[in-house]
């Protein structure tokens, strides 16, 4: 019994050893590819569409106008799916992520080991989260503007459609799964894991109308460091 144990504790400890090493190697080179950034020419225009990048701290959005010439957002966020909203409301909100994390965790302290290692170390399924907010957010450093071109912010809407599911050009509601009457979650394409997380999507919607974003992003900071400061 003694000899079972000594073995079962010499590969915890090399377990350990090797998940502590994976972990460092991910940081470091996430951290790396975080610093260097692609599109460094990119100038943001003087005139055009504001769209915000929000940060809660671990998570990031895109934050749109509902109106614009380009997309009217309620065609496909049907108000009457939003108890709390009305078409007074000023701006929409798109956060991609891990589909059972989102359904499960509405807050931090429901977060369970089980969803935690699954949404870390297995491809998952996926959902966008939609906000519709009541007025134009005030820049600060957790949410930075962006003025975008016409061509730029169609490009920005386009990449934000693609990753919805969408049926008969309507977006697939997950019933009954908002955490407010505001907010909705929708089935989205792609998967979820260490490699492709909420925030470098985020960044690749930066990427998609060429402005200045990470090469790399799975953290929000990351994002947000290469976003102009106000």
């Amino acid at each position: 019994m003694y000899q079972y144990w000594r073995k079962a504790g010499r590969g915890a400890m090399y377990f350990l050893a090797v998940l502590g090493t994976m972990t460092a190697l991910y940081l470091i080179v996430a951290l790396l590819l975080g610093t260097l950034s692609v599109n460094n020419s990119y100038a943001q225009a003087t005139e055009g569409i504001e769209v915000f990048v929000t940060d809660n701290g671990v998570h990031t959005d895109w934050v749109l106008p509902v109106n614009t010439p380009y997309i009217d957002w309620r065609s496909k966020l049907h108000l009457q799916d939003y108890a709390g909203a009305d078409s007074s409301f000023t701006h929409v909100s798109f956060g991609w992520g891990d589909r059972q994390f989102y359904m499960e965790t509405p807050e931090w302290s429901d977060l369970t080991l089980t969803t935690a290692i699954t949404s870390l170390f297995w491809p998952t399924r996926t959902a966008m989260h939609v906000e519709y907010i009541p007025a134009p957010l005030k820049p600060n450093k957790k949410q930075r503007p962006l003025v975008l071109t016409p061509q730029q912010y169609e490009a920005l809407v386009n990449y934000i459609l693609k990753t919805f599911q969408q049926q008969n050009g309507q977006f697939l509601l997950i019933p009954d799964h908002g955490y407010y009457d505001t907010d909705n979650f929708y089935e989205a394409h792609g998967k979820f894991h260490l490699f492709k997380t909420c925030n470098s999507w985020t960044n690749g919607g930066l990427k998609a109308i060429g402005a200045e974003a990470a090469l790399w992003a799975p953290f929000s900071f990351l994002v947000m460091r290469h976003l102009p400061e106000e």
